[in-house]
């Protein structure tokens, strides 16, 4: 198990995606919970799937380890019934402190996860070749005609397709959890303008393969989330000549896809108490503010800014107000593989976009039943 052999009487396990790179800051932040509340902490970093495995081990044996974890925002309804509910006196001195949109997300049958970090994806482009990035869709589509192949988006089958594909449904005045709609149509149309020009990986590529894709030059502009600037600024990339921009604007304006990770206290947690006050800690302004502006995490707290992240995070910043989480829906997992597989006929068959779209609908329809 995740935890097994930490957490004795006196200690507090806490499980959390952090990178080895971003252990260090992560661990000086608890470092003061544990001098003022005298409780020593024991931070497990773990990848989400497997926090969520542990979580899940541990509801079904009606005992845990683990007081606190973090959970990715994509996996919040699936892990609901592993974790308590709160109430407004656990933590309402945080709520009127944090973004409406983002406690939404955490609301699940009653408020269960709290905002850790918050993400969300913005244009990353090449300067020194496009001088300006492109603001809208039709001069997206004209820097794609004037650079074939170097067109970068998420194409593989997994969710970060569906990340790329509903800001421009939204963008659109779609939905998002309409397949069909006039704004999924006109996003559609879009990408089958572009599809001629992507990268001709595009159909295998996920976040890592694409960043890399952009330090090797191979592509003008792509999608991503903010961690691609400090990998970028590492290899002297950044702020030139990768740079961040807003995501061109469409025929309703702009948005953006919610992400990050969210704390829970586990159905079992052995220190409940002790539990929320970690969680407290962790999202209060000092702690936010020493995670924006060392590790360039963004804050769902309304009074610690994304610029504390740096200049490199501008798009990223010009994005915060048109931040939307995803469709809130039980069945979102089968409408978001209904958009990559849309997306996928669409930029890589070159079928027609209202016939993909079509018979992605049908096939939701089908599943449903």
């Amino acid at each position: 198990m995740l935890a097994a052999g930490c957490g004795g009487g006196q200690e507090l396990t806490l499980a959390v995606a952090v990178l080895p790179s971003e252990l260090p800051v992560y661990r000086a932040a608890v470092a003061d919970f544990e001098r003022a509340s005298g409780r020593h902490v024991v931070v497990v970093p773990q990848q989400y799937a497997d926090i969520r495995r542990a979580l899940a081990a541990e509801r079904a044996a009606r005992r845990g380890t683990l007081d606190l974890v973090e959970l990715d925002v994509y996996s919040l309804a699936a892990a609901a019934r592993d974790v308590a509910v709160l109430s407004r006196a656990d933590v309402a001195d945080l709520l009127d402190e944090l973004d409406p949109a983002a406690v939404r997300a955490g609301t699940v049958d009653g408020l269960r996860f709290l905002p850790h970090r918050v993400s969300w994806q913005a244009l990353i482009y090449d300067h020194a070749v496009l001088g300006n990035p492109p603001a809208t869709w039709d001069e997206l589509l004209a820097v794609a005609r004037s650079h074939p192949g170097k067109i970068g988006f998420k194409g593989a089958r997994y969710e970060g397709l569906t990340c790329d594909v509903l800001p421009f449904v939204w963008a659109a005045g779609g939905r998002g959890d309409v397949l069909d709609d006039a704004g999924a149509i006109a996003a559609f149309r879009l990408f089958a303008a572009l599809a001629p020009y992507l990268h001709p990986e595009s159909a295998t590529m996920k976040e890592p393969a694409i960043a890399e894709a952009m330090a090797r030059g191979e592509l003008v502009l792509h999608l991503n989330w903010p961690f691609v600037m400090s990998l970028y600024a590492s290899q002297g990339l950044s702020p030139d000549p990768i740079r961040s921009a807003p995501l061109p604007r469409g025929p309703a304006g702009r948005a953006t896809v919610l992400g990050g990770g969210y704390l829970a206290l586990p159905a079992n947690a052995p220190h409940r108490e002790e539990a929320l006050a970690l969680a407290r800690h962790l999202l209060g302004r000092d702690a936010q503010e020493r995670f924006a502006r060392e590790l360039g995490w963004f804050s769902a707290r309304r009074d610690v800014a994304v610029e504390a992240g740096g200049a490199a995070l501008g798009g990223f910043a010009a994005m915060r107000d048109v931040v939307r989480p995803r469709p809130e829906r039980a069945d979102y997992p089968l409408i978001s593989r209904q958009w990559q597989e849309a997306f996928r006929a669409v930029a890589f068959s070159r079928t027609d976009p209202e016939a993909a779209l079509r018979a992605a609908a049908a096939r939701l329809a089908s599943e449903r039943h």
